[in-house]
């Protein structure tokens, strides 16, 4: 991938607040936003190795699953202009297909980046893992290199060594590291490239309702090797997929004014809001210290969110 636009390692940021000198913990993020101008933190992780088997099997096109406001759509439709591919997106959701006026900013920036936008229903979007129907794209797109939806899969959990390898060196000590999680692809690949040490603990907060089918799928990608502690937290969603309530909306607001750290409504909004919670609730030991995974996605702070 060029390098012209990254920037590695990526600041550690130390935070302070009287909450955390009260449950005496130290506050760390990590502004992996900051790798990529556009295809930003965990989304340069996930696609850097699958570019290079695109680019091995010499494919000319990358196809690629999401909705309407999917960090990875948006990633993907810039990796490709960057790298030259042609790039195909399929959406969920059909009754977005003749109302471009809905169109979250997420999409409208993919289709001004030259991705090809076709919307599936729910029911066909089911099909995306599907083994006739990914053949059945693949005899329809044969120059297109598939990608899974969140572009998770073994390559994307690879990708994750390095980042893991800047945290250790930027802070030994950390004990908790909090990341959000949609497909599970992050969470697995920070699993399982932490380098393993007493006392450390892994949460994935779920971004989406009923979570816990993301369980196996992330078990086979860690594998059967010793991991540090881990957990998936499926009770953070706030209504679900895009949703945001008033409560968090007011909590992003407060926490970037305080923190000057822009949170995107989709993932790193909600990873936080986790936090805050599990800390109030006692259930983070005294001397942890905690790194905040930024996982990018801040293109979502242009588009309008339900409200629950």
């Amino acid at each position: 991938m060029n390098t012209q636009n990254l920037q590695f390692p990526t600041p550690l940021v130390g935070i302070n607040s009287s909450l955390f000198e009260k449950h005496e913990i130290n506050v760390w993020i990590k502004r992996d936003d900051l790798n990529h101008s556009s295809i930003q933190g965990n989304k340069w992780h996930k696609l850097k190795f699958n570019l290079e088997e695109a680019k091995r099997q010499h494919k000319t096109t990358l196809l690629t699953f999401g909705g309407a406001y999917s960090n990875h759509i948006a990633a993907t439709a810039a990796v490709s202009k960057e790298q030259g591919f042609k790039s195909i997106g399929l959406i969920r959701g059909d009754e977005l297909a003749e109302h471009s006026h809905k169109w979250s900013s997420t999409l409208k920036r993919a289709a001004d980046l030259g991705m090809n936008l076709r919307f599936l229903s729910r029911q066909d979007y089911r099909l995306k893992s599907a083994t006739d129907f990914i053949e059945s794209l693949q005899l329809e797109f044969p120059d297109a290199y598939i990608l899974p939806e969140g572009g998770s899969n073994e390559l994307a959990v690879q990708g994750f060594n390095s980042l893991m390898n800047d945290i250790e060196k930027q802070l030994p000590q950390w004990t908790h590291l909090y990341s959000a999680v949609g497909t599970g692809g992050t969470l697995a690949g920070l699993i399982r490239n932490a380098k393993l040490k007493p006392n450390r603990t892994i949460q994935g907060v779920a971004v989406l309702k009923q979570a816990d089918y993301l369980l196996p799928q992330i078990e086979e990608w860690i594998g059967s090797e010793k991991h540090n502690d881990w957990n998936l937290l499926t009770g953070f969603h706030e209504g679900g997929y895009g949703k945001l309530s008033e409560r968090l909306k007011k909590f992003k607001t407060e926490f970037e004014q305080q923190f000057q750290v822009p949170l995107d409504p989709v993932y790193t909004i909600k990873m936080v809001n986790a936090f805050y919670q599990q800390l109030k609730a006692g259930l983070i030991p005294k001397g942890s210290h905690v790194v905040l995974l930024h996982t990018g996605g801040l293109q979502g702070n242009q588009s309008n969110h339900s409200t629950t």
